[in-house]
């Protein structure tokens, strides 16, 4: 998850750690706490996110295919729906807003994925996060303040953090800033690859980031963990990398 406004030290269930649930008589705070369903991830190997620019591109695709991780079962998925929290989720949605998740639905079916859940909840933060490696957590507010084209960039970066499950969290436990930031650069790169090859702008994903960080920001002020993030000049500058690194060999 690349929004440091929505996590806080806690549980590994989900890259979304700390929401703003709201019901019809007032908001709850619920934790997403790690479970046994759905935990395991398998993890990419690259200590410095840079070290895939070594490769060529189809190196890293088939090296994505390798390492793609199974999906749930039904029941893993059944369960982990029933511990989400019975108030919260928007189930009324507008046209425009149907429209921006249907677009978020068809990238993960061109990406078999899906048998992923989409939810959009009602919490005060942008934000968009995979939850037990089954289940693309919206924000509300991040429906509003991006286009569909951003929102399928930003879920793209989402499927990157399947890759990196088991190692996000155990940074995040010893509290290893620098790793964490390596990590979310690894996602960066892989919803690059991944936009690339379903002919979409890898450039969306950014735009999407710095849309969500500025919406943040105006009404939260700084994070007390945005020192586990990359600044996004710091993404921008790697995902042009990436952009050359593509350009420059012989993959499409």
């Amino acid at each position: 998850m690349a929004y440091p406004h929505t996590r806080t030290p806690g549980g590994g269930g989900s890259s979304l750690y700390l929401l703003r649930w709201s019901g019809t008589a007032a908001i709850g705070v619920l934790v997403l706490l790690s479970s046994a369903v759905a935990a395991d991830g398998q993890t990419l190997t690259f200590r410095d996110p840079r070290e895939l620019l070594a490769e060529e591109p189809a190196a890293f695709i088939e090296l994505l295919e390798a390492a793609r991780p199974s999906p749930v079962s039904l029941e893993e998925m059944a369960a982990i729906l029933r511990a989400l929290p019975p108030e919260g989720e928007v189930t009324s949605l507008g046209a425009l807003t149907q429209q921006k998740v249907d677009a978020v639905r068809q990238l993960l079916t061109a990406t078999r994925r899906d048998w992923y859940e989409i939810k959009v909840i009602d919490v005060p933060q942008a934000a968009i996060a995979l939850h037990a490696r089954a289940v693309v957590l919206i924000s509300a507010p991040t429906v509003a303040v991006v286009n569909a084209a951003e929102l399928q960039a930003a879920a793209a970066h989402e499927i990157g953090h399947e890759y990196v499950w088991t190692e996000w969290h155990r940074a995040h436990q010893h509290g290893d800033q620098e790793r964490l930031k390596e990590l979310e650069l690894v996602c960066d790169a892989i919803a690059v690859v991944t936009l690339r090859q379903l002919g979409m702008d890898p450039s969306r994903m950014l735009d999407a980031m710095e849309k969500i960080a500025r919406f943040n920001r105006e009404r939260f002020g700084a994070a007390t963990s945005e020192k586990n993030y990359p600044t996004l000049g710091e993404r921008r500058a790697f995902a042009r990398q990436i952009q050359r690194w593509l350009q420059d060999s012989s993959w499409p």
